[in-house]
């Protein structure tokens, strides 16, 4: 005799932190409309005044700068009556909740990927080594680096009232060891959103929805069937494009090849033109791909993974590498609210019949309508920090 349980096995995942720090204030004004506009203006000089001599008048300037309500994420997925019948779970239910979490992680990772736009970053350089490299974080210098950001946070006149900091698991980890395990140091304040507690000034939170970046420098043009892979998706360079998914054409030039791949990872795995100088990625993997910007930097580029802040690469040519100083998190520290976020549709559902389609069951479309910005004042407030990832 078999048993059938009425609970499905449930799935570890990701908890997103972007109600806990974002700057939702302009969401109950943008009921309709798709675009928030505000306004900076410019800095005021005070000048010595000479008694009898006329001041020369400073012009007031405004510039403005809009934050487009306009990242619609859905799925779409197909119930059979049959199974709503007979199953002891419900599936429309089951799969309803997974997907508003799947697109609260979404709003997440386009929310943290904000802090590559702070005026100012924390690297390597900051801790006494290369300036643009990651640093490797370690117990030896985590009090340096905290003490770095509060530093140049500071200088910036940024208040100390409510700062926060998203970090890594990994890097978590270094503080864990840092702290000898004691939770009192942490403040006893852990709690939901990744709330980890209180230390050196900073409330802090843990996510891994942060954005991860790798930079691949070929020595020369790839060869013939020559591979890289990105978080398990396989790109190869061939001389005749074919039909393969992934397939990149070598151009004669490293920079006209990193030109076809760029192409292809920034139409989201979908071929750019037509299949002359890249092939669609599957449509699992154009999911994936479509929440990764590449930068194209001539002879080498630049991959950042939103949401993904643990990446990793590989490449079937040791002579063209993954540079290791170029393989980072970039974790968020700084004002609580420097980043808005409207969210114009919460992660919901439509759902309708398909007997249009002569099936018998419910389509369901989970969505989500959304925008984020971190405006032109509001760079000064958070800082980007560069952790190197490699050696995870």
């Amino acid at each position: 005799m078999e048993f059938w349980s009425k609970k499905i096995q449930a799935k570890l995942m990701k908890q997103d932190v972007f109600r806990k720090i974002a700057n939702m204030e302009e969401r109950a004004n943008l009921k309709v409309g798709d675009t928030l506009n505000k306004p900076y203006i410019g800095d005021f000089a005070v000048q010595t005044y000479t008694k009898g001599t006329a001041m020369t008048a400073q012009t007031y300037s405004s510039t403005n700068e809009a934050l487009s309500v306009d990242q619609v994420k859905a799925g779409f997925f197909y119930v059979d009556t049959i199974d709503q019948i007979q199953n002891i779970y419900s599936a429309i239910d089951e799969w309803t909740k997974e997907a508003a979490i799947r697109l609260g992680n979404n709003i997440d990772g386009a929310f943290l990927y904000e802090a590559i736009n702070a005026n100012d970053t924390i690297d390597d350089g900051d801790l006494g080594g290369t300036p643009g490299n990651g640093l490797v974080l370690a117990t030896s210098n985590i009090v340096n680096f905290l003490g770095k950001i509060n530093k140049k946070l500071d200088v910036q006149n940024v208040s100390r009232a409510d700062r926060i900091g998203v970090i890594s698991p990994q890097q978590f980890d270094v503080l864990w060891q840092y702290i000898a395990g004691k939770d009192t140091l942490l403040g006893d304040r852990t709690g939901e959103n990744g709330q980890l507690g209180h230390f050196a000034g900073f409330e802090l939170y843990m996510s891994n929805n942060l954005t991860g970046e790798a930079t691949w420098l070929p020595a020369n043009d790839p060869s013939n069937t020559q591979t890289i892979t990105i978080n398990g998706i396989t790109f190869t360079f061939v001389s005749t494009i074919g039909t393969t998914a992934g397939n990149i054409l070598i151009s004669g030039t490293v920079a006209g090849t990193i030109d076809n791949l760029v192409a292809l990872i920034n139409a989201g795995g979908v071929t750019s033109d037509s299949g002359v100088s890249n092939v669609s990625l599957s449509a699992a993997n154009q999911k994936t791909v479509s929440n990764w910007v590449a930068v194209d930097n001539t002879t080498s580029i630049t991959v950042r993974a939103k949401g993904a802040g643990y990446m990793t690469v590989a490449t079937s040519d040791a002579a063209d590498v993954w540079t290791t100083t170029k393989q980072y998190q970039h974790s968020l520290f700084g004002d609580r609210r420097a980043i808005d976020l409207v969210i114009q549709k919460e992660p919901g559902v439509q759902m309708g019949p398909a007997i249009a389609a002569g099936l018998l069951g419910t389509y369901v479309a989970p969505y989500c309508l959304y925008g984020s910005k971190l405006f032109n004042k509001n760079t000064y407030k958070i800082l980007d920090c560069i952790v190197r990832s490699d050696a995870y």
